[in-house]
């Protein structure tokens, strides 16, 4: 669930500062009665929330619970999750004041925010932090120039700005490609004025392609605007018929350069006549330089 989940850090591991941001607080009194067929609205300091289903609304008072049948649909902001049924868990305090903390999404699951769409079988969103964990078959993340597609789940993480893909990761935006056993996206708002992934952690497996290259690495960061890969263990960067092989690098997919180190084993480099000579890779160990920048 997405309560017990990590939610990933504020800023990316380049400029990570000093702690999370806090989730999204927990909603505030109900308006509307929910219970009988029709919708209902929530209302909150973080604005009104709405639940609207076709089949439906059930209040299950033992279990502090509603249940929405039937192309059910929760909106609160720019954010809304649409599903075959919702749960709502909710609790109330001292003073009768009911708040809900959990939604559960089941069947055709969606979930969409200002500039992004999941889609999913299955979905917990942990209104307290601000997490949603999406699972099932098909995962996908999409925005308008990228997408993100994993085999075991995805976490949106709204206040972080972030995206969590486990399992067989995929991250694209048509140019360039970032394979992992764990990726980590980070959004921020691009020239245009909508959100985008700037910068990429993978972890596990991790194959990078792009420019008619591929870097294997253990971990790597990857900043989608400069090109740039920072990768750390065995790391493998082939174009062509020409390979660098060592333990870090840092890598400039867009010009093809490397600054590749042994990290206290040996450096190997693999240069074939003849093969893709118009982008070379950098030798190892060199100093590139200004050449690195994009």
């Amino acid at each position: 669930t997405a309560s017990a989940q990590q939610a990933p850090a504020t800023k990316p591991a380049s400029d990570a500062g000093a702690g999370q941001i806090p989730g999204l607080g927990s909603l505030g009194n109900f308006g509307g009665g929910l219970g009988g067929t029709g919708g209902g609205d929530l209302t909150s300091a973080g604005g009104p929330v709405e639940i609207d289903a076709s089949d439906g609304i059930e209040w299950r008072r033992d279990e502090n619970v509603y249940i929405a049948r039937g192309n059910a649909h929760v909106a609160r902001g720019d954010t809304s999750v649409s599903a075959d049924s919702l749960i709502a868990h909710y609790r109330s305090d001292a003073d009768g004041k009911t708040t809900v903390y959990m939604v559960e999404a089941v069947g055709n699951v969606v979930m969409i925010s200002k500039d992004a769409r999941i889609v999913g079988d299955k979905a917990v969103y942990n209104l307290e932090n601000g997490g949603a964990v999406i699972t099932g078959r098909n995962l996908k993340a999409s925005s308008k120039d990228q997408f993100v597609t994993a085999r075991d789940s995805l976490e949106y993480w709204e206040k972080q700005g972030a995206v969590v893909a486990r399992g067989d990761a995929l991250a694209t935006d048509g140019n360039q490609q970032v394979r992992a056993d764990l990726l980590t996206g980070y959004f921020h708002i691009g020239p245009s004025g909508s959100k985008k992934i700037y910068q990429l952690e993978a972890t596990g497996n991790v194959r990078i392609t792009g420019q008619g290259s591929l870097a294997r690495a253990t971990k790597a960061i990857y900043n989608l605007e400069t090109n740039i890969a920072t990768l750390e263990g065995g790391v493998k960067i082939t174009r062509g018929k020409n390979q660098l092989n060592g333990e870090r690098a840092v890598y400039n997919l867009k010009n093809g350069l490397a600054k590749i180190t042994g990290g206290g084993s040996q450096v190997k480099t693999l240069l074939v006549p003849g093969s893709d000579s118009n982008q070379p890779l950098g030798l190892p160990g060199g100093d590139l330089g200004k050449s690195l920048t994009p």
